[in-house]
């Protein structure tokens, strides 16, 4: 008789993969090879999630409590606040709710609030944003990172336009947004004068009591009217204005193309275009297709 041969399988968790691009070349091992395996022994020594958020993700240099202070002593608002905390304490009365003097330096819910100096501003961004560790996040969790140490006024608006400029971010990082939509151009109009767009040129310097132009443009033949209207000018003057410099010469329109202008969008003109029969074509911005 063959002797009989005993087969055990054991269940094993593997604990470190190493991927390929190829499928056949991918390497799994378990527990018992962490530290016995030559292969191990030669790659690089993986960190934990534990262990990385304990690494410091924010770098400055030795003197930055020394460069704040150097800014403060150049924002007035910083400089005021300062005084009037140490007169609270000077005086033995309750410090404001959430600030704090400390050290020479003024804490805001425990974050430092810092100076208006732009220079600063942008360090503390570089270093909470450009470091190996940071990684380069995002607008919000760099906001995050921010804010867990430091205050100011405006701090998310500088943050996110600081995150927004970032040269490798823009090299490195697909948009997330949705696609673009395609450009909408106007029908063309079939006759001279039946189809006009009309804007605003404003606070121009005074020329006979005119500071203001009003462009009306024929879109089928690009041929245009500069009318001249004072700062003060009314939905009424616009339409009498109209109808004796445009309507006289050309007729009336069958559409007229304008911004949201309170003059366009009023009572007065939309009565006005109904009456006549003209349709209002109004446009919101960045809408580069109804320009021109």
């Amino acid at each position: 008789m063959s002797p009989k041969r005993t087969i055990s399988v054991t269940d094993a968790q593997p604990m470190i993969c190493f991927l390929q691009a190829d499928s056949k070349n991918n390497k799994y091992f378990d527990v018992e090879d962490i530290g016995n395996h030559p292969r191990l022994r030669q790659e690089h020594v993986l960190m934990s999630s534990a262990i990385i958020s304990q690494v410091e993700m924010k770098v400055f240099e030795a003197d930055f409590i020394a460069t704040v202070v150097a800014a403060s002593e150049r924002d007035q608002e910083w400089t005021r606040r300062k005084r009037e905390l140490e007169r609270l304490e000077n005086q033995g009365q309750e410090f404001p709710t959430n600030w704090t003097n400390k050290d020479g330096l003024l804490y805001y819910k425990n974050p430092l609030y810092i100076p208006n100096d732009e220079g600063l501003q942008t360090t503390i961004a570089k270093a909470c944003h450009d470091s190996q560790i940071a990684g380069h996040f995002g607008q919000e969790k760099t906001g995050e990172n921010v804010t867990s140490d430091f205050y100011w006024k405006g701090l998310t608006v500088r943050i996110n336009d600081y995150v927004r400029s970032c040269d490798e971010c823009q090299h490195n990082k697909s948009p997330r947004h949705a696609r673009y939509g395609l450009l909408q151009p106007l029908q063309i109009p079939f006759a001279a004068w039946t189809s006009i767009s009309t804007d605003f040129i404003t606070h121009l310097p005074d020329s006979q009591g005119h500071m203001k132009i009003m462009v009306v443009v024929d879109r089928f033949t690009k041929m245009a009217h500069f009318i001249g209207f004072n700062e003060n000018t009314t939905a009424k003057d616009v339409a009498d204005t109209f109808l004796r410099e445009v309507w006289k010469l050309h007729g009336q329109p069958t559409e007229i193309i304008s911004d949201m202008d309170a003059k366009f969008s009023g009572e007065f003109w939309e009565s006005l275009c109904k009456s006549l029969g003209i349709r209002r074509k109004m446009w919101t911005a960045y809408h580069p297709q109804t320009d021109g």
